[in-house]
């Protein structure tokens, strides 16, 4: 009795969605018909946000950015209505049951990340712009939520690392193999990759910066493929996608992933010679003062390479240190001259979150400017994820935000040297080594405020918290080092 009482309500709703959607369809409204989709999201997001976190790993690098939706606002679909919908409703159901791991506030990377918020926050109350900065301030709300805090609790389960590593892989090979098929029509010429891969990428800089990342972990698993105990058709299968990443990053033309992946290189050698982290950042702080107390000499050395950036691969290399005479790199200096002027003006607020692109043009310098400045923010932003933030949230903005960077590689290293897991011991090195690739990137680009990048970004976080948190203390593998 029961059971048919449940087929008639069944069957009653569905005939009058439908009776009712073709009413509205009569009168001129479309969108009543994505009802029952919503619905389906709303409630896997109460019950199962954990499947949303992982449907969202695969969507996002197949979800394609629409600038303008009216009202001068853009967005991506499908992933950002999913975004903001699951953190909506996350934070509802948190404050009505308190269902959440709240240790995870206790944890130095997750403080830090409060804490840059909270600044923010309070920078917005000051911004030059304080619509730009609101709208700035609630992406990073919901990427912060989504991508840590909630991915956090989801690696409670180690398998759900993996599951969210490997899905996103999946939906970027998709979009790798559309740009090789695109890319092949021109002969896979180095003129049509800066935007081969939209609709998916904006740009080529931002597909190579995703792709490199992953790199890491995949060239990891194989090595270890052994000890992980990565059955043959899995090792195969990760053989495979390296091989595509790696040509997808050579065929991307992107100057600052190669060498991002170099200096990525560099790091993992560091660590499997088993230099431990106060001698690392030791190395980091003299060169960073060698360069300083050099600058000019460096510059000099610089302004006489005049290999353009548009001859071929190894010239194109070449050109990574060109200053003289090629345009992109030029202009780059441009920005950062820009950036450092706008922090000699407002050091400690800066000009508000969001809002460089808006606000550099008067502060550029005649002698810096090139044939492609522009002076309406149509044209890129800050062109690096340090000096940005400084320009726009004041010192406390970029320290804040290096402090996180900080606390996750002191994390990582803690566990690398620390942990007789060696599952937990390669997973860390991965990510570690492939958030290196992003911030070296970070030193010519800036994507971080992308969703395409801010997964990765955020997600590289919640993996060392999480690894911390549950899979390091309480391990019983016997393997002392790697």
């Amino acid at each position: 009795m029961e059971l048919k009482q449940s087929q008639h309500w069944f069957y009653g709703i569905g005939i009058g969605f439908i009776i009712l959607n073709i009413i509205a369809l009569g009168f001129g409204f479309e969108w009543l018909s994505v009802l029952p989709f919503v619905v389906l999201v709303l409630v896997t997001a109460i019950f199962r946000s954990d499947l949303l976190i992982l449907f969202l790993s695969f969507i996002i690098p197949l979800s394609i950015e629409f600038d303008d939706i009216g009202g001068g606002l853009g967005i991506s679909l499908p992933d950002e209505p999913l975004l903001i919908l699951l953190t909506a409703t996350v934070l509802f159901k948190f404050i009505i049951d308190g269902n959440y791991d709240y240790r995870i506030f206790k944890q130095p990377i997750a403080i830090a990340i409060l804490i840059n918020l909270a600044w923010l926050i309070f920078d917005t109350f000051f911004s030059q712009m304080v619509l730009v900065s609101v709208k700035f301030v609630l992406a990073r709300i919901w990427y912060v939520t989504t991508f840590y805090f909630l991915t956090v609790v989801l690696f409670k389960n180690i398998k759900n690392i993996h599951a969210f590593i490997w899905l996103h892989i999946a939906g970027l090979m998709i979009v790798v193999f559309y740009t090789f098929v695109q890319h092949a029509k021109y002969d896979f010429a180095q003129i049509v990759s800066f935007t081969i891969n939209q609709p998916f990428y904006i740009g080529h800089g931002v597909y190579a910066a995703a792709l490199a990342f992953f790199i890491p972990y995949l060239f990891l698993n194989i090595i270890y493929a052994f000890r992980l105990k990565i059955p043959t058709w899995l090792l195969i299968i990760t053989a495979f996608t390296l091989l595509v990443f790696v040509l997808g990053v050579i065929l991307s033309y992107t100057r600052a992933a190669w060498i991002s992946l170099a200096g990525a290189t560099v790091l993992l050698a560091l660590i499997w010679l088993n230099v431990r982290f106060k001698v690392l950042i030791i190395a980091l702080s003299a060169l960073v003062f060698l360069i300083f107390a050099n600058s000019d000499e460096i510059i000099y050395r610089l302004s006489l390479n005049k290999q353009n950036s548009s001859e071929g691969l190894d010239r194109h290399l070449e050109s990574v240190s060109n200053i003289n005479n090629d345009v992109s790199n030029l202009e780059r200096v441009n920005r950062y001259v820009a950036a450092l002027n706008m922090n000699k003006e407002r050091p400690i607020l800066g000009f508000g979150p969001g809002t460089y692109s808006f606000t550099y043009g008067v502060y550029q310098e005649p002698e810096y400017e090139t044939a492609i400045t522009t002076y309406f923010g149509d044209n890129g932003t800050c062109h690096s994820e340090y000096l940005g933030p400084l320009a726009e949230s004041g010192w406390l903005g970029l320290l804040t935000f290096l402090a996180i960077i900080f606390l996750a590689y002191r994390d990582g290293y803690q566990i690398i040297f620390k942990s007789k897991n060696t599952e937990v011991k390669i997973l860390a090195i991965s990510i570690l080594v492939g958030l290196s690739t992003f911030l070296i990137h970070g030193f010519l680009n800036n994507y971080s405020e992308t969703d395409k990048i801010a997964i990765i970004l955020w997600g590289s976080f919640a993996i060392i918290t999480s690894l911390k948190q549950y899979h390091f203390k309480n391990n019983s593998d016997s393997l002392q080092s790697l």
